[in-house]
């Protein structure tokens, strides 16, 4: 008897065109990968694949297999996901994993997200981090700053983020619009950065004045809340999204100072592609996408 599991893995190693790539997007290892197509051909009794080096050939028969099974297979799981989803009356919503800066989670996300009919388990951390948990099945998706290029991991973009220079309301300068005063002004400053490698305060100065800033910060603090908390404190500045700091220029708590001089940063969602029909994840993605 053909057991499911060999499908599902056939169905990996002809998108990927390797077993060693297939096995880990579907979490396995690459000897149990290797089992379950030697099964399936057995079972069949014709290979599937012409072995090339580093690389796997579907032959005929495998293409025929493919073309018949795959709509059959995303039908059924497809089918099963939304049965979960249309169960949630009972009082089960379904659940979806999600990874995201804490930041832009907690004031770009959930306002998105707050109506929908689904359970979330948030996990934050930095972008590298958040990749490994979506390749390691830890999470359904994430909200990431970085692009990579990875098998079997699917981008779409969200929106670009507009960094400003913050400044407390007791800051003054007489600057101007000349960049070398600009940025002599701004090298005599107290600095707060999210990082002592200064992320995005790094993007402004290259964009800006074509090089690196010369500077270290006064104060690290790795969450961008209780950076703006530091500015509306008097500890320093910063360079902050515009998001953020909304609420505080209402309130003039903090300003913005060469509101011309702005850094855009890309934000991205990723999910596996083997998960992007899933009724659920979909939903999920149309909301993200949503203009608030």
């Amino acid at each position: 008897m053909i057991d499911f599991e060999w499908y599902r893995s056939f169905i990996s190693i002809y998108k990927h065109r390797s077993v060693s790539a297939a096995a880990k997007a579907r979490i396995l290892t690459q000897p149990a990968m290797s089992q379950h197509l030697a099964a399936l051909e057995a079972e069949i009794g014709e290979p599937l694949f012409i072995r090339a080096p580093r690389k796997m050939i579907p032959t005929d028969k495998g293409k025929e297999l493919y073309t018949k099974i795959v709509p059959l297979i995303e039908n059924l799981e497809n089918t099963t996901l939304q049965m979960l989803h249309s169960s949630s009356g009972n009082g089960r919503a379904p659940v979806i994993r999600i990874g995201s800066p804490v930041e832009y989670f907690t004031i770009r996300t959930l306002p998105k997200i707050r109506d929908l009919n689904i359970r979330f388990l948030s996990q934050f951390g930095v972008a590298g981090t958040l990749l490994e948990k979506l390749e390691k099945d830890e999470v359904d998706l994430i909200l990431t700053t970085q692009k990579m290029q990875q098998q079997g991991i699917e981008y779409q973009k969200l929106e670009d983020e507009v960094f400003v220079a913050v400044v407390p309301q007791s800051y003054e300068t007489s600057a101007g619009n000349d960049a070398v005063e600009i940025e002599r002004w701004l090298n005599k400053q107290n600095w707060l950065s999210y990082g002592l490698e200064l992320p995005i305060i790094r993007r402004y100065w290259r964009d800006h004045f074509k090089k690196r800033p010369d500077f270290q910060p006064c104060h690290v603090i790795p969450d961008l809340r209780s950076v703006l908390e530091g500015i509306e404190n008097e500890l320093g500045m910063s360079i902050l999204p515009t998001y953020l700091i909304e609420k505080s220029l209402q309130e003039n708590r903090v300003k913005v100072l060469f509101p011309e001089l702005t850094t855009e940063n890309t934000i991205y969602v990723a999910y596996k592609v083997e998960q992007k029909n899933n009724p659920v994840l979909v939903k999920v993605l149309e909301a993200l996408k949503r203009k608030n």
